[in-house]
């Protein structure tokens, strides 16, 4: 657990600002999940937030042997006193238990974010709290942390979920999907679409399998009133992968068409959405689309709209920045409680 706070809080002097730390491996600093879970977090909430919580980035080194240990230790000792330190997954191997122990000395809380991580294999010791993606990814913590610390606590049981909204520069390019007539994409890297022969002739398949590329087709997504999103059915495992294809489909104020076992689908869509596919089968996938077909523009298609609106306001930049209020208390909470 943390060390216990040298804040101090009172009527008369107020409350300290707390300071969160999005902490990012040097090495990995523009892959995707880095770049979603601190930098474009930060720009989410910021303007929400004002000057309520110190947002900052530091970079975690990740050098190996006896060189990386000596920079980690001194990367910690550097670190502000007091301070929530937001571990994004390709950091998490920097929390060796000396790195760990030196930042909770000076106060700091540390929170894990495993994102789309295996958890079996990530889930960290040295965390106050563990940060999911997702609301399945929730369960799976309080599933595995129960288990692990059947034998005794080793583990803290602190969990909270802050959603995988879609990249923000989707919003920033306002993109706006067309509602007058019926058109489907499927937008992504096309090596991992499933589908099956007959919809290749009626889905168009826009290229985002690199950073480059994701950028340069923001634009034509107004073009479509339908997205994409089936995925193979799960086949168990602790690796849950956010429903980030739905989250882009509703920020372009979008359709998805997704199958009912996509982890977090029923969950943010409701169960009674109207475009679910039962299965990942081509009848059973053939089916739904061309019931949205028929549909398009009828209650069933408005019903749909409307889900896809809500699941958007969850991961909206005043919904994020809550979870990030009721992290700054749920920390301070883990420091007090000692």
């Amino acid at each position: 657990m943390a060390a216990p706070s040298r804040l101090t809080y009172g009527c008369d002097m107020g409350e300290i600002r707390p300071r969160i730390v999005f902490v990012c491996s040097d090495r990995h600093l523009s892959l995707g999940s880095t770049f979603m879970r601190a930098h474009q977090l930060i720009e989410l909430i910021s303007p929400e937030l004002g000057d309520e919580i110190d947002l900052s980035i530091s970079l975690a080194p990740r050098k190996s042997k006896l060189w990386g240990k000596i920079a980690r230790r001194l990367w910690a000792a550097r670190q502000p006193e007091d301070a929530i330190f937001f571990v994004t997954k390709s950091a998490l191997p920097v929390l060796r238990p000396e790195v760990a122990a030196s930042l909770k000395k000076r106060g700091g809380t540390i929170c894990a974010d495993y994102v789309d991580g295996d958890l079996d294999r990530l889930l960290s010791p040295a965390a106050d709290l563990h940060i999911a993606s997702s609301y399945q990814s929730e369960r799976q913590l309080h599933d595995l942390i129960a288990e692990r610390n059947a034998g005794g606590p080793r583990f803290s049981s602190k969990v909270h979920t802050i959603l995988h909204g879609p990249d923000i520069r989707l919003a920033n390019q306002a993109v706006c999907a067309q509602q007058d007539t019926f058109r489907m994409v499927y937008f992504g890297d096309p090596l991992n679409c499933q589908m099956s022969e007959a919809l290749r002739d009626k889905i168009d398949v826009l290229n985002a399998a690199h950073a480059e590329d994701f950028v340069a087709t923001f634009e034509a997504l107004g073009d479509y009133s339908a997205h994409y999103c089936v995925r193979p059915d799960a086949q168990g495992g602790r690796v849950t992968k956010p429903f980030t294809k739905g989250m882009i489909t509703a920020a372009c104020g979008a359709v998805p068409l997704v199958n009912r076992s996509v982890p977090d689908a029923e969950a943010l869509l409701g169960a009674d959405y109207p475009y679910f596919t039962e299965d990942d089968s081509d009848t059973a996938v053939e089916a739904a689309f061309e019931k949205m077909t028929t549909e398009f523009g009828g209650p069933a298609w408005t019903q749909a709209l409307s889900a896809t609106q809500t699941m958007a306001a969850r991961v909206s930049a005043p919904a994020i920045a809550e979870r990030f209020r009721e992290l700054v208390k749920i920390a301070r909470g883990s420091v007090f409680s000692l």
